[in-house]
């Protein structure tokens, strides 16, 4: 056995503590930046460009549990410091738990090797140029309030995302998986949950729920399959030789 197999069958070690309470306070920091930079009226705590969700996916598939854990939590210190939710912060923060949920279990529910493999480097690498263009595309878009331009950089991703596993035939498992909950189920689910609560919570109003739901979904759907893609092709195998990489749910 060689020495990278004995740390990872130590089970929970220190390191995965360090880098769970250090993803909380990264994803944090990017929460609270995007909720003031780019906020969805009338809801509080809501971005139309979520930049931490760009990050739970990818922390999620990288270290199990920690990864929705750092979400939950984030998105705890983001309910208590930038809204007026106080202890409903705890139960309305689980759609950012759930973001990263939702792929975590599809991987390990089918066995799914994490990694966005190459089989075609060349033409991987130039789609992966062309995402990097579409984020520029639709952060700009949002900004100038561009709402066609804006749209069409979210189907871009999600085109760029699959053309990409089309170009890796032999590892397509991964990617479509990725695409549909990494990419969309993640970000439905926590839009679903999170746009919901408020609304239940007497926190929104109902009749601007689409508003918000729809809002919050495609701003997801942006990062996620910009920024969570880059991430996941670029950190993943590098992760994956760490002793903080998580075979298993914890460890």
């Amino acid at each position: 056995m060689s020495q990278t197999e004995e740390v990872f069958k130590r089970g929970v070690s220190w390191m995965h503590i360090v880098t769970f309470a250090i993803a909380t306070g990264v994803s944090a920091i990017l929460a609270i930046y995007a909720v003031f930079a780019v906020p969805v009226a009338p809801f509080p705590g809501v971005s139309g460009l979520y930049f931490a969700a760009a990050i739970y996916v990818p922390l999620s598939l990288w270290l199990g549990m920690w990864g929705p854990l750092a979400g939950y939590f984030s998105c705890v210190i983001l309910g208590f410091a930038t809204t007026p939710f106080g202890p409903f912060s705890f139960v309305w923060s689980l759609c950012d738990f759930f973001e990263g949920l939702i792929p975590l279990i599809a991987f390990k529910l089918f066995k799914v090797d994490p990694e966005l493999k190459m089989q075609r480097p060349g033409v991987t690498w130039a789609l992966f140029g062309l995402l990097v263009l579409d984020l520029i595309l639709g952060v700009v878009s949002y900004a100038l309030t561009w709402s066609e331009v804006f749209l069409a950089s979210i189907f871009l991703s999600l085109i760029i995302v699959i053309l990409m596993g089309a170009a890796n035939p032999k590892y397509w498992k991964s990617w479509i998986f990725y695409a549909i909950f990494g990419i969309i189920g993640g970000a439905f689910g926590s839009a679903l949950f999170g746009i919901g609560t408020l609304v239940l919570g007497g926190f929104a109003p109902a009749e601007a729920f689409w508003v918000g739901f729809l809002g919050w979904f495609i701003g997801d759907v942006l990062v996620i399959g910009t920024i969570g893609t880059i991430l996941m092709i670029a950190l993943t195998p590098r992760i994956k030789r760490t002793p903080i990489y998580v075979r298993g749910w914890f460890s």
